[in-house]
């Protein structure tokens, strides 16, 4: 992303809205590895042995999403199937089975309430009449994701001020997967072939293309919003339903920061009010302490706090 001032000024009534965000599920194609299926011969072998039933496996149970939503798998065909979530939740929860009743889908049709202890439990039934049932336990994230990583996009402090996307996408990667990987220019120079446009730096698209490239469980797709207050509830929600870092073009599409929390009111139902007063980010630019590089917009100001997430107001944001 290229830092221009003067693109900055020309572009101040044109802000555009857009935000990076990340799914909550696995890819479809993923359920078949985690399943623990039997074969039939397996299934007719171990007919008097109770089913096995699993969940897909979390990314973090002690800040887990706030949207529920994924896949269970059973060792045995399963006739009768019940999905649970306590504390009970103001709105539907719902499981679904597949054709060859070994799996399904489960979710909910709204946000949990934040900073909660909750427990999933599915039940089922074998044709034999043998019952299994699967708990999952996790606390869902408050509202701010902590132990997120920071980054510089000034690696070369003489350099352009072109990474800031690419810093933003390596505190992703580091943070989802705990494994730092490659470098903002690294990322950089493998972003900028899957751009769409001419953006000198990396653009939405070629920034979710590269962080689900550096991590193919990291589904990340960007979304364009006409409004700045749009796009912000937007990108409050996607943070709260992957529990993942959510990147937000800002200043005409100059920046990438990465949301990491958020200040005011996010409604736990699918219709809850939203009132939103804050933003907590983390900022690969603002954050960068060195005097060299203090020459790239200097108007705006930086802090040590741009490193752990600074909550800045949404006048300023």
């Amino acid at each position: 992303m290229t830092a221009d001032p003067m693109r900055a000024l020309g572009a101040a009534l044109a802000l555009t809205c857009a935000v990076i965000v990340g799914a909550c599920t696995e890819a479809p194609g993923a359920a078949a590895s985690l399943s623990p299926r039997a074969s039939a011969s397996q299934a007719s072998s171990s007919a008097a042995e109770p089913p096995v039933i699993t969940f897909d496996p979390p990314h973090d149970t002690s800040q887990a999403p706030r949207f529920v939503a994924g896949r269970w798998a059973s060792t045995l065909p399963l006739l009768d199937v019940q999905f649970a979530v306590s504390p009970e939740p103001p709105f539907t929860c719902t499981a679904t089975v597949d054709a060859d009743r070994q799996g399904g889908t489960y979710g909910c049709n709204g946000l949990l309430p934040g900073t909660t202890d909750m427990r999933l439990e599915l039940t089922g039934t074998t044709s034999q009449g043998l019952r299994a049932r699967a708990t999952r336990n996790f606390r869902t994230m408050s509202d701010r994701l902590s132990g997120v990583p920071w980054f510089t996009e000034f690696e070369d402090p003489n350099g352009e001020a072109l990474a800031c996307a690419a810093a933003s996408a390596r505190i992703i990667q580091s943070f989802t997967t705990g494994r730092d990987i490659q470098t903002a220019r690294q990322i950089l120079a493998r972003g900028r072939p899957l751009n769409k446009s001419a953006d000198p730096g990396i653009d939405p698209a070629a920034i979710a293309a590269v962080i689900t490239a550096l991590e193919p469980t990291n589904r990340y797709h960007y979304y364009r919003y006409p409004t700045r207050e749009g796009a912000t509830r937007a990108a409050v929600y996607w943070l709260l339903r992957s529990a993942k870092p959510v990147i937000a073009l800002s200043l005409a599409g100059q920046h990438a920061p990465v949301i990491t929390g958020y200040a005011g009111t996010f409604g736990a139902g699918s219709t809850a009010a939203v009132d939103l007063t804050g933003l907590v980010v983390e900022d690969p630019q603002r954050g960068d302490l060195d005097p060299a590089t203090a020459n790239h917009r200097p108007d705006k100001s930086r802090s040590a706090e741009f490193q752990t997430g600074k909550l800045v107001s949404l006048d300023e944001w």
